[in-house]
């Protein structure tokens, strides 16, 4: 067992720290005290069979943890930009990393050895911290128009970096050291893996059964796209379903769609639906209709699941976060369909720090995978691994897990955001993440709307990243 000594400041956020990267990731057994120092210290007593300890010893800087103590939430406990970088194999550090060098959040670069201690100057514990804490963000007032804390405004793309899951790589650095000392410590194990994920804004396109839309859908063909054939075939389709015969649903049809395709590649798909309207960027679809229901139960038979995608003005708003959940578990009642927990994310990706995880903890909630960028793809928590999430406000942590959103396509594909299409460079942009994922066994987490299947290359597009 490892003991670890930790300095009398910013305690729950040091043993926060701790708790992930060496306990929930790395699988290590420790114990913690605090001290009279100024760094981090870890040790592990009676190594040997014959009672004698091991002189070795490894110390973090904990550079962070005093400028919190002293600034909590404020400015002056933010990096400071330019950031240096350190490459570590230059100081006899062979980690696992995308690129040789890494950025130093808090802390120096190097790594300082003196016998049997080493000494990293680079504050790994408090640089993860203000990663998956997502810390920054209740300090930089920076929002978009959906009010939602942009990548422009994060460190990892000012200091560019948000490519890259920083995390992973200082638990590699970190984990290198340990190794370095007792070299018969053993680390969990990991297999890389997919986590396919589907929004279902609508899962029925309002165009076919509602006359306003129906009518926005024909004129943008025939006007914006230039495509009178399927103008007229828009308000036919919407004539026939106006008849009650059966007419094509894109929407629907992709669901069943992309089970299949997950089906055949071995994964298991999530479903998150928006059960409560809040806003007319919220489906009013009626979750007590047969085909609703029929819907539901195609999706527990084949083994997939259903989860909650809570409506634009949740997000802040405990009253329609409760309403949002109280349908959907009814339903799942009423409908007999048994999970042992029930996840989700936020529609619009709308997200505040300080108060949705709250929503999620108060309302029983498994696990939350919002947290990536709308405006541009990257690890907005620094990692690819799931993690219990951190209570910034009340200073401890939640039960709430984070499964951070890794690659969302429109974000990638759309000319709203990074705008690269359906080309061969969006594909490597996509590959790239799923790579890197997997570089450090952990979760490429796709989301992909069943309303984002508009042409043949969309579905080309998504059969080679889930396969």
């Amino acid at each position: 067992m490892l003991t670890i000594k930790i300095p009398n400041l910013c305690q729950s956020e040091q043993r926060y720290a701790l708790d992930i990267l060496l306990g929930e990731f790395l699988g290590l057994v420790f114990e913690v005290e605090t001290y009279a120092g100024d760094v981090i210290e870890i040790t592990r007593p009676g190594d040997f069979d014959d009672g004698a300890s091991s002189s070795a010893k490894l110390t973090l800087d904990a550079s962070f943890f005093h400028q919190a103590h002293q600034a909590w939430l404020k400015p002056e406990s933010m990096p400071v930009l330019p950031l240096a970088t350190w490459t570590p194999a230059d100081d006899g550090i062979n980690a696992n990393l995308v690129e040789p060098s890494v950025p130093v959040l808090f802390g120096q670069p190097g790594l300082v050895k003196n016998g049997e201690h080493l000494h990293l100057n680079l504050d790994i514990l408090g640089s993860a911290f203000f990663m998956l804490s997502r810390y920054e963000e209740l300090i930089t007032k920076d929002r978009d128009n959906h009010d939602r804390f942009p990548a422009t405004a994060s460190v990892a793309y000012k200091v560019g970096f948000l490519d890259r899951p920083i995390v992973n790589e200082y638990l590699e650095i970190l984990w290198q050291c340990l190794h370095q000392l007792w070299p018969d410590l053993e680390r969990k194990e990991r297999k890389a893996s997919n986590f396919i994920t589907c929004d279902t804004d609508w899962p029925f396109d309002p165009a076919v059964y509602s006359l306003k839309p129906a009518i926005k859908k024909a004129a943008r063909l025939l006007i914006k796209d230039k495509k009178p054939i399927a103008s007229l075939q828009a308000g036919w389709t919407y004539l026939v379903a106006k008849l009650g015969l059966k007419v094509k649903d894109n929407y629907r049809d992709s669901i069943s769609w992309m089970m299949d395709v997950n089906e055949a590649a071995g994964n298991r798909v999530a479903f998150y639906f928006i059960t409560h309207n809040t806003s007319k960027l919220d489906t009013a679809e009626d979750f007590d209709s047969p085909r609703m229901r029929a819907l539901f139960r195609e999706i527990a038979r084949r083994g997939h699941e259903i989860g909650l995608h809570p409506g634009y003005e949740t997000y802040n708003n405990p009253t329609n976060f409760a309403k949002t959940v109280n349908k959907l578990k009814r339903v799942l009642q009423e409908e007999g369909i048994a999970q042992e927990s029930i996840g989700g994310r936020q529609h619009f990706l709308r997200w505040d720090i300080g108060q949705t995880p709250h929503l999620w903890e108060q309302n029983g909630l498994a696990y939350d995978s919002t947290l990536s960028f709308a405006d541009k793809t990257g690890f907005r928590c620094g990692v690819c691994y799931e993690f219990t999430m951190y209570d910034l406000v009340n200073r401890k942590p939640l039960e709430l897990k984070q499964r951070p959103l890794i690659v969302m396509e429109c974000t990638i594909i759309a000319s709203r955001y990074e705008g690269l299409g359906y080309t061969e460079q969006a594909m490597q942009r996509f590959s790239y993440f799923k790579k890197v994922s997997h570089q450090f066994n952990g979760t490429f987490i796709l989301l992909w709307h069943n309303s984002y299947f508009n042409s043949e290359l969309d579905s080309i597009f998504y059969r080679k990243i889930v396969g």
